[in-house]
């Protein structure tokens, strides 16, 4: 079994945020449920979470390595021949995905997560890139899509047709993960700003990894555009057709938890006024301590009593149209044009 590098797998390289505290705050909504609903959802956290940082060890702690072509040679043979060759079975992951979508389904009635995995194992290989550059504000969604849409798409409890809804919700995510993490990125030397944007607002992406974008009165204007309207007008595109009642229980109580994590994201970006430098030094203070509260409320009781979980206002602002979100769609439409 090929092991993930420590200075990936604990974030010692970001100094910052890491990566368990990233995964606590993911996967607290889970604690007070019961270990056999836990134990799928986070063994499929678990393979996302793994394939990205064998991707990031590769790329940043051991440039040119060979680990994650190996294993996405070995998920190639596997989706393939639907079965599991006696050369790759030290992938411990592939063992699990094996067991869980290959053997014993004839019918093949996994084949929807199958083709999701493979879309997710696909875009890992193209925006796990030491230089990448996104051009537009289409490329951008379309890696959000690929990236986290994917991943939603493969998460269990989930009907066929509720598979490419939750896909809005993967990209509404990873929208917000990548503003979350605009510090970690910049030192990494990954900017997810589309080229044309930082053009039309007259920032350059070597200001915005040098730190130095602070100084430059269009990095605000960039913000808030990004902030403000774009992010809402994504919202809308992607999340307005969803009701969380017509989801199984468990999924209502990941939106609810996730929802608030958003929420968090904003409310301490818009005080640090942009600085994404001074975000990330405060947001993972503000996360244990909301962490620590969360864990003292668990009361292990199932089911999920969905009427104080979900109810509105939080799920109806961030699913449905408020009354702002007509104008903002207009004004981002017209910047969009703009830009294009």
């Amino acid at each position: 079994m090929m092991k993930i590098s420590k200075e990936v797998a604990s974030s010692e390289y970001d100094a910052i945020s890491n990566d368990a505290l990233k995964d606590q705050d993911n996967g607290i909504w889970l604690a007070d449920l019961p270990k056999s609903i836990q134990s799928v959802w986070l063994e499929r956290f678990y393979w996302i979470r793994w394939v990205d940082r064998l991707a990031e060890q590769d790329q940043l702690v051991q440039p040119g390595g060979k680990q994650f072509p190996a294993f996405y040679i070995a998920w190639q043979r596997l989706r393939q021949q639907r079965y599991l060759s006696t050369s790759d079975q030290a992938w411990v992951v592939l063992q699990q995905i094996d067991a869980c979508w290959f053997q014993g389904d004839p019918d093949r009635l996994h084949q929807v997560e199958i083709d999701a995995w493979d879309c997710y194992m696909e875009a890992i290989v193209d925006y796990h890139q030491p230089t990448l550059t996104i051009t537009t504000l289409q490329d951008y969604e379309d890696m959000l899509e690929r990236l986290a849409g994917a991943c939603f798409r493969l998460l269990p409890f989930l009907e066929d047709h509720q598979r490419q809804i939750v896909n809005g919700f993967g990209v509404v995510d990873q929208f917000y993960n990548n503003l979350r993490d605009l510090y970690e990125d910049s030192r990494r030397g990954v900017c997810y700003f589309p080229k044309i944007l930082l053009d039309h607002f007259g920032v350059t992406r070597q200001e915005i990894l040098g730190l130095s974008c602070f100084k430059n009165p269009g990095y605000i204007q960039l913000m808030e555009f990004w902030v403000e309207s774009y992010l809402a007008q994504l919202r809308q595109q992607n999340l307005s057709l969803i009701s969380a009642k017509d989801f199984h229980p468990v999924w209502q109580h990941l939106m609810a938890w996730f929802i608030h994590r958003y929420t968090r994201v904003e409310e301490v970006m818009r005080a640090c006024q942009y600085n994404f430098v001074t975000f990330a030094s405060r947001y993972w203070q503000v996360v244990k301590q909301d962490l620590k509260q969360q864990m003292s409320r668990v009361n292990h009781s199932f089911p999920i009593q969905t009427q104080t979980v979900i109810e509105a206002p939080n799920l109806a602002v961030f699913f449905k149209r408020h009354p702002t979100a007509s104008r903002t769609s207009l004004k981002t439409d017209a910047l969009v044009r703009a830009i294009s």
